[in-house]
C-alpha cells in the first residue's frame, strides 16, 4: 500500500506531529484555568470537620455491616453472626443520624438566633425612619398616625 508522502523526504510529518507557530516550545499546565484557591483557617470550623470526618467513618461501618450481615447469613449460612453484625449496622447508622439530626438542629438554633438578634437590633433602630411610624406627613407638619390611615392629613371633624 503506497502512502501519499511516506517516500518523500520533502514532505514533513502529519497534521498532528506538525507544530503550530502559536504553539509555546514547552507546555505549562499552570496557564489553564483560574488559579487554585488554597483554603485558609477562616474558611473551616474544625469542630465541624471532625464531625463530618466522625459521621462518615461512622457511616461507612454502618453501610459495611448492613450489607455483609446478610451476606453472612445467606451465603456462609452464619445467620447467628451475620444477625449481629447487621445489628452493629443498625445501630451504627442510628447514631450517625442521631448525631447528625443533632448537629442541624443546633445549626438552625443559632441562625434563628442570629436573625432574632438582627431583627431586634433592626426594630429598635429604625422606627424613627419608617414613614408609617413617623408623626410628620410630606409638608412636615405633625399629624397623628389615625390621620395618615384615612389620608386627609389633618384632623378628624366630626360633621
Amino acid at each position: 500500500m503506497d502512502i501519499p508522502g511516506d517516500d518523500d523526504p520533502d514532505v514533513s510529518g502529519n497534521v498532528f506531529t506538525e507544530k503550530s507557530k502559536h504553539e509555546p516550545e514547552e507546555f505549562d499546565p499552570d496557564s489553564l484555568g483560574p488559579p487554585t484557591p488554597t483554603p485558609s483557617e477562616a474558611d473551616y470550623q474544625s469542630d465541624v470537620a471532625g464531625l463530618f470526618v466522625k459521621l462518615v467513618v461512622v457511616f461507612n461501618v454502618a453501610l459495611l455491616a448492613l450489607a455483609l450481615g446478610p451476606m453472612l447469613a445467606y451465603f456462609r449460612g452464619q445467620v447467628d453472626l451475620g444477625a449481629r453484625v447487621f445489628l452493629v449496622g443498625v445501630v451504627a447508622f442510628s447514631y450517625g443520624t442521631y448525631e447528625y439530626v443533632k448537629f442541624k438542629r443546633r445549626e438552625t438554633d443559632d441562625e434563628r438566633e442570629g436573625e432574632s438578634r438582627d431583627d431586634a437590633e433592626t426594630e429598635s433602630g429604625s422606627a424613627e425612619d419608617d414613614p408609617e411610624c413617623s408623626g410628620a406627613n410630606k409638608d412636615g407638619a405633625d399629624v397623628d398616625a389615625r390621620d395618615q390611615r384615612d389620608g386627609t392629613g389633618g384632623p378628624h371633624h366630626n360633621g
